[in-house]
Parts: structure tokens; sequence; C-alpha cells
């Protein structure tokens, strides 16, 4: 059973990641560990991570209905992440990024199991008394490489270096003692998945087994398998950041048909472009404040400002507002309920 369809499945939600692992098993080692080109930074960054924040733009604020429907959050969001944006980005930059860094964290791993419960519903998964749960294996898929990175030196970080604690504990022998346990409760809940369906005679779900194992895989490669920050954002990034777009995409279009009117936030090419122009405007600002280091790209006629700690502060929770304006929204619109009344409808329409 699929989200949107087989084809549409494959092509955008399980794929792009695919390639991301081809492309890193054929990287040369020494550009494994050579600092990332500006280039891919534009691609992986600005386009697909900082795009896709902005593409929640078009689910919520930019829409009618969305803006009656979520009212409140819609209003209080922006303010209440704001003044908790400056406050701790003017006590301490350190900290600010530290706390960035696992709400980012939080955010993705519930983006993860969200797809994953979609999967589960559109597929219509009985509630059956299993050995291992589900929520507990998508969440050991992420959790376990997000525990062994708090104990090993990693050349890549989410935000700056240092964000995550780091500890030293344990030896490597019970760490790859670890690393077997972890694959084996993942493929003996794949054999019980399938196990189960053929017991009480219910359609497997392709789709929500390809989810499970594309998370373990990616996490795995991206976070243990391979210590470079190139494969850690490619792998991120893709996974994270392509899904929630076709999402949204999916979601704006279901709309349009029922509405039988071409609204423009309804539109893919509106949605994909208006989000990736709103994320280059964003990370210009983010360089000519606050960053100054990608002036290759953001050229500009004026020189860098002098910023005031306060000044600063009041920037960069600025900049930040965005991205932690959707973490927070992503927990509200995406959820099955009257609020959300063309959720259904759009896994009723597709798959």
């Amino acid at each position: 059973m699929w989200l949107f369809g087989k084809h549409t499945d494959i092509a955008f939600l399980f794929v792009p990641v695919w390639l991301t692992w081809i492309i890193a098993f054929l990287i040369p080692t020494e550009t494994l560990n050579a600092e990332i080109p500006l280039w891919f930074w534009v691609v992986f960054v600005l386009l697909i991570d900082v795009g896709h924040v902005w593409s929640t733009l078009f689910r919520t604020y930019l829409e009618k209905q969305e803006n009656r429907l979520h009212q409140r959050i819609l209003g209080l969001a922006p303010i209440v992440s704001f003044v908790m944006l400056f406050l701790f980005a003017f006590e301490s930059i350190t900290w600010f990024w530290r706390i960035m860094a696992y709400l980012a964290l939080f955010h993705f791993v519930k983006q993860q199991y969200g797809f994953f419960a979609l999967y589960s519903y559109k597929a219509c998964i009985p509630k059956l008394k299993r050995i291992l749960n589900d929520k507990f294996i998508l969440y050991l898929s992420m959790l376990f490489p997000i525990l062994y990175w708090h104990f090993h030196q990693r050349e890549f970080a989410w935000f700056m270096q240092g964000d995550f604690f780091n500890f030293q504990l344990f030896p490597d022998l019970v760490w790859n003692l670890m690393v077997a346990v972890y694959w084996l409760l993942i493929l003996a809940w794949v054999v019980e998945d399938i196990w189960l369906a053929k017991k009480h005679e219910y359609a497997i779900s392709v789709g929500r087994i390809l989810w499970l194992l594309s998370t373990a895989v990616n996490w795995y490669l991206g976070i243990v398998f391979f210590n470079s920050d190139l494969v850690f954002t490619m792998t991120n990034v893709v996974a994270h950041g392509i899904p929630y777009v076709v999402l949204v995409v999916m979601y704006q279009q279901t709309k349009r048909k029922q509405s039988k009117k071409a609204a423009y936030t309804q539109l893919a090419s509106v949605i994909v472009g208006g989000a990736i122009l709103l994320g280059f405007v964003e990370e210009y600002l983010w360089d000519f404040l606050i960053n100054h280091d990608k002036i290759a790209l953001f050229i500009s006629a004026f020189e860098y400002p002098e910023l005031s700690p306060a000044v600063q502060a009041f920037c960069i929770a600025l900049l930040a507002l965005p991205q932690v304006v959707h973490y927070v929204l992503d927990g509200f619109i995406w959820k099955m309920n009257a609020k959300n009344p063309h959720l259904k409808t759009l896994f009723k329409t597709n798959g």
C-alpha cells in the first residue's frame, strides 16, 4: 500500500534517498573528508533544506481556509517563538545553537514517524498484539545512530561544532554488539510485520516497510558508517526535505481538485519556486548580517555591518523564526483531525 501511488512514492519518497547512498559509496575518500563545496551547499542546504521550511507558508499563512482552521496557533507560534529565540540568542550563542540542534532532531524524528503513521493509516493496519512495537522500532531506527553520535567523535555537526553533547563511554566491542542487536531487531520487525499480515489476511504495506528500512539505513549510513559532513548533509537533507515538499504539493493539489479553482498557493511550480526564492533571501540575510562566509555566492554592494550583541541576537532570532515556526506548525497541520479535513481526502484518493 502506498501514500500517493506506487510510482509517485518510489520516484519522490524513496529513489532520491537511495541515490544518496549510491553516491556516498562512489565518492572518493579524500572528497568525503574535504570541506563541503559551495555548489553542494546551494543544492542541498539552500534549495532543499531551507526551501522545504518555506513550503509550509503555502500550506498555512497564504491559505484563507487554513488561517481560519488554525488561527490560534498561526498567531501565537511566531510571537512566542521569537521571544524565546531572542532570549536564548542574547544569553548564549552556544546554547542557542544547541537548543536549535535538539529541536531540529526532534522535528526530523517526528516527521519520519509521521510518514510511517500515514502509511499505517492508508494501509488500514489493524492494532494487533506485537512482540516488536511499531513506534519502538521506528524510533530505534533513528535514536540508536543519534546515541552513537553522542558517544563518538564525528566530523560533522547539526548546526555548529559542539551543538550535541558528547561523552566517552563503552568500548568498541560493546558498540559492535549494540549495532548487531540494532539490525537484528529491525529485521525481526520486518519478518513479524509480514507474518502478521499473512496470518490475519490483510495486505502487506510495502510502502511502510520500505519507509522503516530506508529510515534505518539512511540514519545509520549518514551518522555511523560514514564519518563525513558531506554524506551526513546529503542523506539527512534529502530524506527529510524532499518528502515534505511532496506532501505539501500533494495536499495543496488535493484541495485544488476539490475546490476546482487554481489558487496560486495550490500550484506545484509556485510552491517549489516560491519556497526556493524565499530560502535564497533568508540565506542572503544570514550571510550579510551574521555568517559572512558566502561572499562568492551572495555578492553585495554593502559592507558587512558590525552589530551590537542585542541587535545580533534580534537578527538571529528573526532569521531562525521561519525554521522554528515550521517545527511548531508541523505538530498541528498534519494531524488527522477536524482541523485538517483535506488529509483524509488526500489519502483516500491516492495510492
